[in-house]
């Protein structure tokens, strides 16, 4: 029982790791946090709202890129397979890219007009070449990070997350004072994850990379038929996930316009900046604490404890401010053209807080190998939101589409968490 308390206790490791990665991630977040209010006078609602569909669309696509071999990175128990699936990972990565490319290539301006309406479309046919160049970088960027992950070397991770953020920001502003909009916000996002992978790749260079060097073709392949659930599960589950999240901002952009996609892109930057402050960065210590529970106890269920525990008090505080306080404060924060953000955060307040709450200990369904249940909960979301967002269009308000839609989501994230806390109990007691 002393050794549980001292496990969970703020001097412990697991509470210090948690604390290396949010420190990181509030120095990375705090950059382009505080910038917004610059890159809201520089930008208009119209240019955020073709980087948001630029951004939705590299998003699906990198759920493929690694095929979800990144994931498996830390499960091993051996380091010589680790090492072999994450140069499985960044392979299948290029593979993906390229064919990525080639759609593009044949494809472009159709995909731009199904997207968009047709002057956002002009601009995003353009933009679209740099979707496989930012899904690879995506690619190596998880690939290493789980490897660090596994090595707990979080300090590399969360600075990793301070390249990104300082990289993208700083190219962003820089490009809008000098006008070149709204190429500035592209040339910021790109430019930010090709600096956190050469950032990466240096500090992994200053390390023993012996080990990779015995990784092998046929090592690779018995690996690739081993984890074969994370693509025949986890994939479709997550990239179903993917598309339920993006599917607002597809939908948005090609029905309620640019000014309106531009504002609901802004209130997810700023409800997200928490999410990846604190939840992925306790998701990045849980799963690596868990995974280690589980293989030696059969189960995990005081760390998924002390974890939700620790998500529910962080959640509750923003959750009632949002919802109070956000139409009032993106007016003075972002301008008066951003109003309708801080309406569109008055209703997601409540989807925050479960979001937050469940999102790193679902976790629970790759530690468990139950990716089958994460794949049917993911087909519910995409069913309820475009449930939702098909009420909307057809009484042409998206008020009415987003309060479906938080409705549903919250549901069904609250059956996430049960769902997570049974696989946490483990088959051992």
């Amino acid at each position: 029982m002393n050794d549980i308390r001292n496990k969970f206790s703020l001097n412990s490791k697991f509470s210090r790791n948690i604390l290396t990665l949010v420190t990181g991630t509030a120095m990375a977040q705090a950059i382009p946090l505080a910038l917004s209010p610059i890159l809201t006078r520089l930008y208009t609602p119209e240019d955020f709202g073709i980087l948001a569909t630029y951004m939705s669309i590299a998003a699906v696509a990198t759920v493929l890129v690694s095929l979800k071999y990144d994931i498996a990175i830390i499960i091993p128990e051996k380091d010589e397979d680790s090492a072999s699936i994450t140069i499985l990972s960044v392979v299948i990565a290029a593979i993906i890219s390229t064919i990525l490319f080639i759609i593009v290539f044949f494809f472009n301006t159709e995909i731009a007009t199904f997207l968009s309406e047709k002057e956002e479309a002009q601009i995003l046919s353009k933009w679209l070449y740099f979707v496989p160049f930012s899904v690879f970088f995506m690619g190596v960027f998880n690939a290493i990070s789980f490897w660090f992950n596994r090595k707990t070397l979080y300090k590399r991770m969360a600075a990793s997350k301070v390249v990104n953020t300082s990289g993208m920001t700083g190219v962003q502003v820089g490009s809008g004072l000098l006008n070149y909009t709204p190429i500035g916000l592209l040339a910021g996002f790109v430019a930010g994850r090709f600096f956190s992978v050469l950032f990466l790749f240096y500090k992994l260079r200053k390390d023993d990379t012996s080990i990779f060097s015995k990784v092998t073709q046929k090592k690779m392949l018995a690996l690739l038929k081993r984890y074969k659930r994370f693509p025949y599960f986890t994939l479709p589950a997550e990239f179903t996930n993917v598309i339920s999240n993006q599917l607002p901002i597809f939908i948005i952009g090609k029905y309620f316009g640019g000014v309106v996609l531009g504002n609901y892109s802004l209130m997810e930057r700023v409800l997200n900046a928490p999410i990846t402050l604190l939840g992925r960065s306790v998701l990045d210590v849980f799963k690596q604490r868990a995974s280690e529970d589980y293989v030696k106890y059969g189960n995990c269920k005081d760390i998924f404890l002390k974890t939700f525990k620790t998500l529910v008090l962080l959640s509750i505080a923003p959750s009632v401010l949002l919802f109070f306080l956000s139409p009032f404060v993106f007016k003075i924060v972002f301008g008066e053209e951003w109003q309708i953000a801080g309406e569109f955060a008055q209703i997601f307040s409540v989807l925050f807080f479960f979001k937050f709450t469940a999102s790193p200990l679902s976790y629970m369904f790759n530690i468990a190998e139950k990716q089958h249940y994460d794949m049917f909960w993911q087909i519910g979301l995409l069913i309820f939101a475009i449930i939702s967002f098909v009420v909307g269009v057809a009484y042409n308000d998206i008020n009415i589409a987003l309060i479906s839609f938080v409705a549903s989501y919250s549901l069904m994230y609250v059956i996430n968490l049960y769902l997570s806390y049974t696989f946490a109990k483990g088959n051992k007691k």
